[in-house]
């Protein structure tokens, strides 16, 4: 994986990963051009105080035709949740201020948005954070690392059942 992003199989580098501003630079592998239509122009609400796993995120998920809106940390992204009104909300689950789980469970009790689809970001990936982001109310918990596909994947399953 020397040298940037090599197929669909990349995992998000890890904070400290002196590579990780290298890898963000390399262009995405060439997608297929069914890859490549819009996700019928969904927003997603990407909430990460991880400057790499942010771009990462939203470079890959931006390059297969969604809107994405990045958010720093919780506060941030629950003020913008009613502002941008997206289509989905991505959330790390150890932000400071607020946290996924907590940003989760007060977008869920605000009128118009209990079906709103959250997929929570979990460094963890244990039962502990799967059962937490089920309270909370989210669709389901992507582990940290993860790779693209399994990002893409989770995206378009919450979307679609969504």
């Amino acid at each position: 994986m020397v040298g940037g992003l090599s197929g669909m199989m990349t995992r998000v580098p890890a904070p400290s990963d002196s590579r990780a501003s290298d890898l963000l630079l390399d262009p995405l592998p060439d997608a297929s051009p069914a890859a490549r239509v819009a996700q019928d122009d969904a927003c997603i609400l990407l909430a990460d105080d991880s400057p790499v796993a942010r771009r990462f995120a939203a470079k890959l998920l931006r390059a297969r035709g969604y809107r994405v809106e990045v958010a720093r940390d919780g506060f941030d992204a629950l003020g913008m949740v009613f502002a941008v009104n997206p289509d989905l909300l991505l959330l790390d689950s150890g932000m400071p201020r607020l946290d996924g789980f907590q940003v989760c469970a007060l977008v869920k009790r605000a009128p118009g948005f209990a079906a709103l689809p959250v997929v929570i970001l979990s460094d963890c990936g244990g039962l502990y954070a799967r059962v937490r982001a089920r309270l909370a109310g989210s669709r389901s918990c992507l582990a940290k690392p993860f790779t693209a596909d399994e990002l893409l994947n989770t995206v378009a399953g919450a979307l679609h059942d969504g």
